[in-house]
């Protein structure tokens, strides 16, 4: 009976080295494996952060290179001017015919038509010219906005 149990112990034994044979060979693949993955991943890594520097480089070149070709205009305040004085026009139209539709009246009721009204009819063409004049100065300051505007200055 003892040579079966040595025969059994042995056979035990070798399944035992076999088994740890096994999960050492395992165990230097994975080890192997895993530092290959390490060094690969950290030349990964180096590649990405020259990847992200380059990248970061050429969008500061485009971006410097736009703002030298192209400047930024900004018409809003350009804009606002031009609202402002187109309704300045129509305030200076509105009260320029309201004048001339006074003005019209008195000269039909005959209120005008006395030589001491000669004085007053004449302050009102003054006014009426000065008025004329301002809307053309609001016409004209409204047409160079626009065309500021419409060429890019």
């Amino acid at each position: 009976m003892g040579d079966t149990a040595n025969w059994e112990f042995a056979a035990a034994v070798a399944a035992v080295v076999m088994g740890l044979g096994g999960l050492l060979l395992f165990t230097l693949v994975a080890t192997i494996g895993s530092w290959r993955m390490a060094a690969q991943a950290s030349r990964a890594s180096a590649e990405a952060a020259r990847a992200s520097q380059s990248v970061q480089e050429l969008a500061r070149y485009l971006s410097s290179r736009s703002a030298q070709q192209l400047p930024i205009i900004d018409l809003r305040e350009e804009a606002d001017e031009l609202a402002d004085l187109r309704r300045q026009a129509d305030l200076l139209i509105d009260q320029q015919a309201r004048l001339q539709d006074a003005v019209r009246s008195l000269v039909e009721s005959g209120a005008l038509g006395a030589t001491s009204s000669e004085r007053q009819l004449r302050d009102l063409d003054g006014m009426i010219r000065r008025l004329e004049d301002n809307l053309a100065r609001v016409a004209a300051a409204v047409n160079q906005i626009d065309a500021r505007g419409k060429t890019g200055d």
